[in-house]
Formats: C-alpha cells, structure tokens, sequence
C-alpha cells in the first residue's frame, strides 16, 4: 500500500564512546575497552557542516531519523532509519580491503497493529557504506539519507530511501530550523559509569510517500 505522508521527523548525529571502562554486559557490548579511541569528554565545540560527517577516531557513531507519520485517512506510522559506524580497532583508517570500519543500516515501519523492519551489513573501505560532511551523505547498499542537488546547506534539503522484504519509503526532509544541541551544550552522559556521547539533532518537516503490506 502506497500513501502520501506528513510528518515532523528528527535526525540525531552522535559519536560515542567509554569515558571509563564498564561492565561487559552493560551497553550491547560498549563496555569494552576504548581507552585506545578517541574519548567524549564534555566542553566540546562543534563545527558545522565538518561534525556532520565521521569522526573516524571514535569506536562507534550513528546518524538516525525517527519519524511520526500520518496519511490522508489519519492513520498513524513511524519510520525509523539508523546507520551505525563501529571501528574494530583504533588508529588511522586504512585503504580499501584493509580498513576494520563495519557498518550496520537498520530501517523500520510501524502502523498501530504492525511493525516491519530490515538490516544490511557492511564493510568499510569499499563503497558500500559510508559517510560524508559536504555534501551530506549516509549509505548502506541503496539505503540513503543525502542532501538532495542545490541545498542551501547540508541538512536543509533532503532525502531518505530504505526498504525491506514487506515495506519502503521515499521521504523529502526540508528544514529552516536551528540545530539542537542536546544534553550540556551536546554532551549527553548516557550512565554513572561515565559512557557519554556527543548529541546534537534537527529538526524536519517532511512529505513522501510509503508502502507496506494491507492487513
């Protein structure tokens, strides 16, 4: 089913990393040890569009877009886009074959009753994943989140594809609005730990169009 879509959608940038080591157990795995990757420390100034883009120094940073959607009969949806950067061991990124960067795209549609979603994996150093600042990209295969020709700035004139074995969406993410920054001035302790990262998002207003199964 195909439907035309409004909605107000965020888009959050963050890069993220262990300030002290924690338990193994806590974070999905986070807890290991990082003490040789860049660290999250609070006082951080942003610079833009450059912060948009990687920051091959951390272990692992993610861009998402989360969406509310509603069609022109009222039903409700959300859409989800997230693509994670995780680099297996620090120090410069290495050319081609060579380079240790894995990428994870995962991209969901819900409705009140159903929720459908897929994943791709990739390697770094091929082109089948990856990120820039200017002009803003993020891939995974034929999933994108990229500036669309002739925007004013990075994130002010967008657009986002993902699909799955039962859904898709084509959205165009337009924006006028300033950058948040979250947490202190974007730095967003995650526990007493000591786990932090740096989080900043923006805001969109958006029109598209997506489809899932009729049931």
């Amino acid at each position: 089913m195909k439907i035309k879509a409004l909605l107000w959608a965020t888009v959050v940038l963050l890069s993220a990393c262990d300030k002290v080591p924690a338990p193994e157990e806590s974070f999905a795995g986070l807890g290991s040890d990082a003490a040789d990757f860049a660290q999250v420390v609070p006082g951080k100034v942003f610079s833009f569009p450059e912060d948009h883009g990687p920051h091959d120094g951390f272990r692992i940073e993610w861009w998402y877009v989360t969406a509310n959607l509603k069609d022109a009969q009222g039903n409700l949806f959300g859409v989800q886009w997230t693509l994670f950067r995780n680099a297996l061991k620090a120090g410069p990124t290495q050319p081609g074959w060579h380079d240790s960067t894995v990428w994870l795209g995962h991209a969901a549609v819900t409705s009140a009753t159903r929720h459908y979603a897929a994943e791709r994996y990739a390697r770094g150093g091929i082109g089948q994943a990856g990120a820039q600042a200017v002009p803003f990209n993020a891939w995974i295969d034929d999933w994108n989140f990229v500036t669309r020709p002739g925007a004013a700035s990075p994130l002010a004139d967008m657009q986002l594809t993902a699909r799955g074995p039962q859904f898709a969406y084509d959205l165009h993410l337009t924006s006028n609005r300033p950058l948040v920054l979250q947490g202190d001035k974007g730095y967003s302790r995650k526990s007493d730990q000591g786990q932090a990262s740096y989080y900043y998002s923006q805001p969109f207003f958006c029109g598209g169009r997506q489809r899932h199964p009729r049931r």
